[in-house]
C-alpha cells in the first residue's frame, strides 16, 4: 500500500509539473487541499480560486481561507449564486450539471484573467462510482482532474494528505447544501439556511457524518451508524428541538445511517 501510494504521489507531482500555468478550483476540502499542497511541493505556481455561494456552509469557506493561508497560496474569491438559475432551483436530476456549469465557467474566466492556461479540480476515482452529473459539465469545460488521472482513490487522498500534515486530512466529505433537498422539491435560500443551521447544531452535540435531508417540512437525519442508538436515546430531545428550531415541522432518524449520495437512489 505504501509503495503504491508513493508511486501515485510521484506520478502526481510529475503530472503537475507538466501543466502550463494552472489554476485550481479550491473548495478547502481534502481533495483540493491535497492538490494545492502537491503544487507547492512540485514547485508549480498555482492560483487558487474559491467560489463563495449560498450552497457552501460557513465552515467550508473558513477552511478554504485558512488552508490557502497555511500554504501561502494566492487565492481569489468569486461570489456566485446558482439560485439565479431556474433550472437549478427546479432541482431535477441534472441539478448539479447546471450548477457546475455556472461555477466552473466563472472560475475559468477568472483563471484566464489571472493569466492561467488551465484549470484543475479535485475529482478522484471514487467520484466516478456515484451519480455525478456535475462531472459532465467539468468535462465539457476541459477541466483537468490530476487525482483522477493519477489513479487516486479517496483513501489515497487522505493517506497522502496525512503524510503532508494537512489540517483537513481527516475532514469528513461534505457535499453542498443543495444535495440535502429531495429531487423535485424547489431549492430556496430559506431551505438551505434551515439545513445548515440544523446540521451545525447536531454536530455541536457530538454527532459525526451528519446529514439533514430535506423532504419538504420533514428532516430525515442521517448520522454515523455507530451513533444511531445515541441519537435515538440520549440525544433525541435535543435533536428534535434543534431541527424544529431550524424550521422543520418533523424530525425523523434514518435507521440506515449516513451514506453518501442517498438522495440518488431513485434517480433514473
Amino acid at each position: 500500500m505504501e509503495a503504491t501510494l508513493l508511486m501515485k504521489e510521484t506520478a502526481l507531482l510529475k503530472f503537475l509539473q507538466q501543466l502550463p500555468k494552472p489554476a485550481l478550483a479550491f473548495s478547502g476540502g481534502v481533495d483540493s487541499a491535497l492538490l494545492l499542497a502537491a503544487c507547492k511541493i512540485a514547485k508549480v505556481p498555482v492560483k487558487a480560486i474559491t467560489a463563495v455561494t449560498p450552497l457552501v456552509p460557513a465552515f467550508e469557506r473558513e477552511d478554504a481561507l485558512r488552508i490557502a493561508k497555511e500554504w501561502n497560496a494566492e487565492q481569489s474569491l468569486l461570489n456566485l449564486n446558482p439560485l439565479t438559475l431556474p433550472e437549478f432551483c427546479a432541482n431535477e436530476s441534472k441539478r448539479c450539471y447546471h450548477c457546475k456549469k455556472l461555477l466552473f465557467t466563472a472560475i475559468l474566466t477568472e483563471a484566464k484573467r489571472l493569466g492561467c492556461s488551465c484549470l484543475l479540480d479535485g475529482a478522484n476515482l471514487d467520484d466516478i462510482g456515484d451519480y455525478r452529473p456535475g462531472m459532465q459539465a467539468t468535462k465539457e469545460l476541459h477541466v483537468i482532474s490530476p487525482l483522477l488521472e493519477c489513479g487516486f482513490t479517496k483513501a489515497d487522498v487522505r493517506a497522502l494528505a496525512k503524510r503532508y500534515k494537512l489540517s483537513v486530512a481527516g475532514k469528513p466529505a461534505y457535499a453542498c447544501l443543495a444535495s440535502r433537498i429531495a429531487y423535485g422539491e424547489v431549492i430556496t435560500l430559506e431551505k438551505l439556511a434551515s439545513v445548515e443551521q440544523a446540521e451545525e447544531k447536531l454536530k455541536s452535540l457530538g454527532l459525526t457524518d451528519v446529514r439533514v435531508r430535506c423532504h419538504n417540512n420533514i428532516a430525515r437525519i442521517e448520522v454515523a451508524p455507530q451513533q444511531i442508538e445515541l441519537a435515538a436515546t440520549k440525544l433525541k430531545d435535543e435533536i428534535v428541538s434543534s431541527v424544529k428550531a431550524a424550521g422543520f415541522s418533523y424530525a425523523t432518524l434514518d435507521l440506515e445511517g449516513f451514506r453518501s449520495g442517498s438522495m440518488n437512489v431513485n434517480v433514473k
